[in-house]
């Protein structure tokens, strides 16, 4: 029972960074991200305390921070320059630490009451938290008394969300929540496709693979960004197992027979819901409206595609292309696309240091775990991919990888047999 308690307290707190929000009793107050934030450096600082060896940054951290400085600099060049007041990324540094120390908390309990973190470990508890966002969706769509319990514990501008009538889970909805279901989506190929512990499991292979399809499904329906993570998780999946050259790798072919079965189920259960229920056919048409669309009319397109194209809107000044607008906010220039909302603000100077702290976090992470390689080159791709429809950022699943020790690193890049015998119990 402890043991349980414990592993819930990680949840929450994994939740309270991946899946932040603020407190209904407590809307102008600091997001959950925030606090946990807060008590993140002061764990750090206790812990570099009791080392006795003085505070020791990791290098990612030195190097992501001194990105973050720079684009902060020019954001705050192009509102001074510019004479704006919109300091939407000005402050880039203050998110960049934020993120970062707000997962220090859940990851120094998960080496308490684990022994050491892996990527599994991590991949489990997000896989976990995830689910339980899918699932809450559902139940607040369909039960008045979910939502009402959801509405007492978030801050949601309950107002907005009836007038566009979607789904929102407990504490993630629209392109924020398909970003990080993506993430996850590609997390859970990757391990699924790499950590040699986890494919001795079928348990634990089941559930990554039954979460993918839940994740996939319910994702989509909350937001159709969720996709993105879908199929870049099931190109992973397929091309890392070899199973595009009908030459599966031995590891694989018992994963690949679990999903194969799991693909035909979810399927069945969606052609039977589609047909019996009316609210399902609605969901699953918004879901999947581009393959209906291709079916249907053979093109896949969707209504969010379409109003997109729309949306293209470029300096029109060399200036502008330089320095930006200093305008970000406030949807001035009635677009949603991040290209368009970036190099806007700041021009191609702050777009370009903004990405390139991007390619530097990949190129850091894959050097670091050579194993996971694919997976940071599926982030990298995702983070290019992802502007082309909002201008969020995924900094949000890197910082779980910056507080390895070089001992669990050494774990991650060579045999580690315990690495997730726990999860196997």
């Amino acid at each position: 029972m402890w043991k349980l308690i414990q592993i819930l307290t990680i949840a929450v707190l994994v939740n309270g960074s991946y899946y932040s929000f603020n407190f209904a009793f407590w809307a102008s107050g600091p997001n959950t991200k925030m606090i946990l934030a807060l008590f993140g450096v002061l764990w750090f600082l206790y812990d570099s305390w009791r080392g006795g060896k003085g505070i020791s940054i990791p290098r990612v951290l030195l190097g992501g921070a001194i990105f973050s400085i720079l684009y902060s600099l020019v954001n705050l060049i192009a509102v001074e320059i510019n004479n704006t007041d919109d300091y939407s990324y000005a402050n880039y540094i203050t998110t960049f630490l934020v993120w970062v120390f707000s997962v220090y908390p859940a990851i120094r309990c998960i080496r308490i009451v684990h022994g050491e973190v892996t990527v599994s470990r991590i991949t489990y508890y997000l896989v976990g938290v995830t689910v339980f966002q899918c699932i809450t969706g559902l139940l607040n769509d369909n039960f008045p008394a979910a939502q009402n319990f959801t509405d007492s514990i978030v801050f949601w501008a309950g107002d907005f969300y009836e007038s566009i009538d979607r789904m929102r889970c407990f504490s993630a909805a629209l392109d924020p929540a398909g970003v990080r279901f993506s993430l996850v989506l590609i997390l859970i190929s990757a391990v699924v496709c790499t950590d040699t512990e986890v494919q001795k499991s079928r348990r634990i292979v089941f559930l990554f693979l039954l979460s993918y399809f839940l994740i996939s499904a319910i994702g989509n329906m909350v937001a159709r960004t969720t996709s993105t993570g879908m199929a870049m998780g099931l190109v992973l999946l397929l091309f890392r197992s070899n199973a595009i050259g009908f030459r599966i790798r031995k590891e694989m072919v018992q994963t690949m027979a679990t999903f194969s079965l799991l693909l035909v189920f979810f399927s069945v259960a969606g052609v039977l819901l589609y047909n019996t229920s009316e609210y399902f056919r609605g969901q699953l048409m918004f879901a999947f409206e581009g393959f209906f669309n291709y079916f249907n009319k053979g093109e896949f397109t969707t209504g969010s595609t379409e109003v997109l194209q729309t949306m293209w809107r470029w300096p029109e000044d060399d200036k502008t292309w330089i320095i930006g607008s200093g305008w970000y906010g406030g949807f001035v220039y009635s677009t949603d696309i991040g290209y368009c909302r970036l190099i806007l603000y700041s021009g191609l100077i702050g777009f370009v240091t903004f990405a390139s702290s991007f390619v530097y976090y990949a190129y850091y992470f894959a050097r670091k775990y050579p194993r996971y390689f694919w997976l940071f080159l599926f982030y990298l791709a995702m983070t290019f991919i992802v502007w082309l429809k909002v201008s969020t950022d995924i900094l949000m699943i890197y910082v779980f990888f910056f507080w390895f020790t070089a001992e669990e690193s050494d774990h991650i890049n060579g045999i580690f047999p315990e690495a997730t015998a726990e999860l196997c119990e």
